[in-house]
């Protein structure tokens, strides 16, 4: 089974878009100066998180239409159909528009669930793109540190959630 790069590339870019657009509907929205800032600061995360893989597409263009070797134990048709569930926009799927989604919040602590809701996908999703690459894939560390930066991302939303108790 093979999966095109470019479209493994596009997910990842619209599932930070979604993001980003999501956290400053939130960052707007929110009167507590901390729920600002800790949003403030995801919006900044995502805008980083695009601008990588936006830089990984570029490469992977250059290759042009270059497929990814699926790891082994990837290669089997349970798999396959899961993966192409995952690319029919499993991450932040459909999203109404970002300012009705955040008019349907009705308070900091409902609209941090949300986040803490669509940062745990994204670590789901970027863990199955670690688990599509091979072993020796150039793109795992970077994949790895985005995965961690999710997770601090959970942590960081977390503890403001328990502060606002």
């Amino acid at each position: 089974m093979k999966i095109n790069a470019d479209e493994l590339m596009e997910l990842a870019i619209q599932i930070e878009k979604n993001g980003k657009e999501y956290f400053s509907a939130m960052a707007e929205r929110s009167e507590n100066p901390k729920v600002k800032q800790i949003f403030n600061f995801l919006v900044r995360e995502e805008q980083s998180h695009l601008e990588i893989f936006m830089k990984v597409r570029e490469r992977l263009a250059e290759k042009q239409g270059e497929e990814i070797q699926v790891a082994d134990e990837y290669n089997t048709p349970e798999m396959s159909a899961y993966i192409q569930a995952m690319s029919d926009g499993r991450v932040f799927p459909n999203l109404q528009s970002h300012s009705e989604l955040a008019s349907e919040i009705r308070d900091d602590k409902q609209a941090i669930y949300h986040a803490i809701g669509f940062e745990k996908d994204t670590v789901l999703f970027f863990s199955d793109i670690l688990g599509i690459l091979g072993p020796n894939d150039e793109n795992r560390s970077l994949i790895e540190e985005l995965i961690r930066q999710e997770k601090i991302h959970i942590a960081k939303l977390h503890t403001l959630l328990s502060s606002l108790k």
